[in-house]
């Protein structure tokens, strides 16, 4: 029996997982309706977003520059009106995992990035050919140095290793015939150039196909095949719901992806399913850094964003646009260790203060409890394991989080809030705390 939890936890658990959080005000917009229209609302891309464009502009980010390109998805993952469009983008990057370390081409990994996020909802072939032809992608897996009587199997390999069929669903042969298909997929001035002089352009055979087979064939070939349906469905449940999925649920959003090879019904179709609105996958997965920092700042509506922010990312163990491998990010428990915790929590403290110094001077716990109607300390806790943890806390740690904001600096029992300036240092004691909580961790 799949145990369901309520329609509230389940449109917060929706918005966490498609999204990187959000603010009470988006939480309140969504709460109007039911939630086959949010996952609808989620799914759709074509709201209009010039306000971010607009703030992005203003921002004058250089292309060029490694670390504004970051700044600038950073700044995409807070404020866009398509939460749901950046994630995805989160995923393709992980899942064709390129890096600007070897690239050394900050523009053409921007460039990569727009790829993802134009196409990552739609027809799987019109992305996996668009990343074929990327310069980013040609450069990584060194198809430049792919040609005729001469050809290099990295991209050949990878694409069917790591992009669609997965290990066991494909020979040696199989990726030496399409490393020859490949062969002329260059770049010339940072775009894609198809050099004939240099294609192999002979008869070749994959996966049972044959034929003067060339990089287009390859594509159409692996996209249509079951094994790279599966292997998709697999990955993105992972991604948006839970690490062990059984068979069934995995085949279920894999014929999904039939008839026309789209995204879209299969995320829809996790995001509907029993195990999405289940108890078992509710708070089950653990941040990615890029979860934990969005998540943060968009809960406690953080709108100054640090110019460091992406630093605390990398520390954290994800590095946007320099994954660690091929393979990407493994994400999972990998995410925890003692140095990437250590700088979880001093991100923690550092936004926390951020976020007490954009209130009113002075008076900034005073201002946020009369906004929010806190009048005791247990309202206090209350208030903020509702907005961080959905509640999801255990009775015990609750009551010492209580303790905690109910005495003063001496460990004396307080009958009422303490006064403006000890509010003030117990809130933001209360947030690190809270926000160094195991749940706090997970989503």
């Amino acid at each position: 029996m799949i145990l369901k939890v309520n329609k509230a936890s389940t449109i917060r658990h929706l918005l966490s997982r498609a999204g990187f959080g959000f603010t009470p005000e988006q939480y309140q917009l969504y709460l109007d309706m039911d939630y086959e229209q949010v996952v609808d609302s989620l799914l759709d891309f074509s709201a209009d977003n010039s306000a971010l464009d607009e703030m992005l502009t203003q921002q004058s980010f250089d292309f060029a520059n490694p670390d504004d390109i970051k700044r600038w998805w950073l700044f995409r993952m807070l404020f866009t009106r398509h939460p749901l469009q950046e994630k995805l983008t989160l995923f393709w990057h992980g899942h064709f995992a390129t890096s600007v370390k070897k690239v050394r081409n900050p523009y053409a990994m921007y460039l990569q990035n727009r790829v993802m996020r134009q196409y990552g909802l739609g027809r799987f072939d019109d992305l996996l050919l668009a990343i074929a032809r990327d310069p980013a992608m040609i450069l990584w897996l060194d198809n430049e140095q792919n040609r005729k009587g001469k050809p290099n199997e990295n991209f050949a390999r990878e694409v069917m290793e790591l992009f669609t069929l997965g290990i066991g669903h494909y020979t040696e042969s199989d990726v030496k015939e399409a490393a020859r298909a490949f062969t002329g997929w260059h770049t010339k001035q940072g775009r894609f150039y198809f050099d004939k002089g240099t294609h192999d352009s002979g008869a070749k055979s994959v996966l049972g196909e044959s034929g003067s087979l060339d990089g287009v064939d390859i594509v159409r070939i692996l996209a249509r095949r079951k094994e790279t349906a599966e292997r998709l469905a697999l990955k993105l449940i992972r991604f948006f719901c839970v690490d062990n999925p059984d068979g069934g649920y995995v085949d279920k959003v894999a014929r999904a992806y039939e008839p026309d090879h789209q995204i879209k019904p299969m995320l829809k179709t996790i995001f509907m399913s029993e195990q999405f609105q289940s108890k078992r996958c509710f708070h089950a997965l653990i941040k990615s850094p890029c979860d934990y920092v969005v998540g943060t700042l968009k809960y406690l509506q953080v709108s100054q964003v640090d110019g460091n922010t992406c630093n605390y990312l990398a520390a954290m163990g994800q590095d946007l646009f320099a994954p660690p491998s091929v393979k990407g990010w493994d994400g999972g428990a990998a995410w925890l260790a003692s140095d990437t915790m250590m700088a979880r929590f001093n991100f923690a403290a550092k936004v926390i203060g951020q976020k007490m110094d954009q209130l009113p001077q002075g008076k900034a716990a005073l201002a946020l409890c009369q906004k929010q109607g806190i009048d005791n300390a247990a309202s206090m806790v209350d208030y903020f394991c509702t907005l961080l943890l959905d509640g999801d806390i255990p009775s015990s740690a609750r009551a010492k989080l209580v303790d905690y904001v109910s005495t003063d600096l001496k460990g004396n029992k307080l009958d009422s809030l303490p006064d403006t300036r000890l509010l003030d240092a117990k809130i933001r004691g209360l947030l690190h705390l809270i926000m160094t909580l195991p749940t706090y961790q997970l989503v």
